[in-house]
């Protein structure tokens, strides 16, 4: 009887999930993962609670980047540096000589989110050096 006793215990215990007793790495990293999702909810509250909407302030830059095919052609960089996306960007370039416009070119970027730069590139027919003058402006965008 005592021997039956014996097996039935020793049966019990190597059932699974009858000695769950975690080991050391189990709970390490168990530890690290808390930490992990715990520390990216307070960073999310954070950011949520001291966010301040703004509307979107569209900057532009261009540069003269030739190429052998397009030697008239402008590389355009437009940063928004405000709080919300731009959407449906149109940005023109014109050239001005004694104050009246010689030649224009658009660019169109279908959005601009919060805080990136979009880039895009305009040709003109005729060499803006001749010009006196190259303006660029942000023509409309609109909120999505």
């Amino acid at each position: 009887m005592k021997e039956k006793e014996a097996i039935d215990k020793k049966q019990k215990v190597d059932r699974a999930g009858d000695d769950d007793d975690k080991n050391g790495l189990e709970w390490t990293v168990f530890g690290v993962s808390l930490v992990l999702v715990l520390t990216i909810l307070a960073y999310l509250s954070y950011m949520t609670y001291t966010h301040e909407p703004s509307s979107p302030d569209l900057t532009l830059e261009y540069y003269h980047d030739p190429s052998a095919n397009a030697p008239h052609r402008y590389r355009v960089v437009v940063h928004n540096r405000g709080g919300e996306t731009a959407e449906e960007v149109q940005v023109e370039l014109t050239t001005e000589s004694g104050g009246e416009e010689v030649e224009s070119a658009e660019l169109s970027i279908a959005f601009s989110p919060k805080d990136s730069k979009r880039e895009g590139w305009v040709n003109f027919k005729e060499d803006p050096a001749s010009a006196d003058t190259l303006v660029a402006r942000v023509v409309s965008y609109k909120r999505p």
